[in-house]
């Protein structure tokens, strides 16, 4: 694969990978919640569906969704913070290597071919506050995969609510959060327990 494709056609397949993996961990999710809601309402027994039959595919796809993507959209922000950062376009800390044109995308290096005012046939170019343009694959995997609020380039905070005018395309943004509190959660759990635990210990209440 390395060899197929050039080294900046790379980094925007990784992205599309990234926001692939993002969107069916969203839609096993979605399947698991409702599969459980539908079996408190009861709902399986209109297709003969045991209880527990339904509740365990509930449970199993609702975590497998949220386990997924947690993992990928952790690797996605290693990922793209380091692949930006080779293209030379974006750097953590200071400025960019190098000058970016009007016509090439900060994210992935490549030129644009789709002006902002055409429908593209696979994806648009999008334009943020600051005027830099974008691919809409790049641009969507920078923000709501890699958990980027900023420029790639010159790093002017990007108001996600109107990069994404379709509200039920927003969903994802609340996905995203509920991914962040999960594994906020998860980190800071075994400190919760201590807390608690210490608390009872010094009321006596254990």
């Amino acid at each position: 694969m390395f060899c197929i494709y050039p080294h900046f056609a790379l980094h925007r397949l990784v992205y599309k990978w990234f926001l692939l993996i993002y969107k069916l961990s969203y839609a096993f999710g979605v399947v698991g919640y409702l599969a459980i809601m539908f079996t408190i309402c009861g709902f399986n027994l209109l297709f003969r569906i045991k209880a527990r039959d339904s509740m365990d595919f509930g449970i199993v796809s609702l975590f497998y969704g949220l386990y997924y993507g947690v993992m990928g959209r952790d690797f996605a922000e290693i990922c793209s913070d380091y692949m930006a950062s080779t293209i030379g376009f974006y750097s953590i800390s200071g400025m960019p290597t190098r000058n970016l044109s009007d016509n090439i995308c900060a994210v992935c290096g490549q030129k644009i071919i789709v002006e902002l005012d055409e429908e593209g046939l696979i994806e648009n170019t999008y334009q943020l506050s600051c005027n830099h343009v974008f691919h809409e694959f790049c641009i969507r995997g920078w923000c709501i995969v890699g958990k980027k609020q900023t420029c790639p380039y010159c790093k002017e905070k990007v108001d996600l609510k109107r990069m994404i005018s379709n509200p039920w395309e927003r969903t994802h943004f609340l996905y995203g959060q509920i991914l962040d509190w999960l594994r906020y959660l998860v980190a800071w759990q075994p400190v919760v327990i201590g807390i608690v635990q210490g608390i009872n210990y010094s009321l006596g209440l254990e």
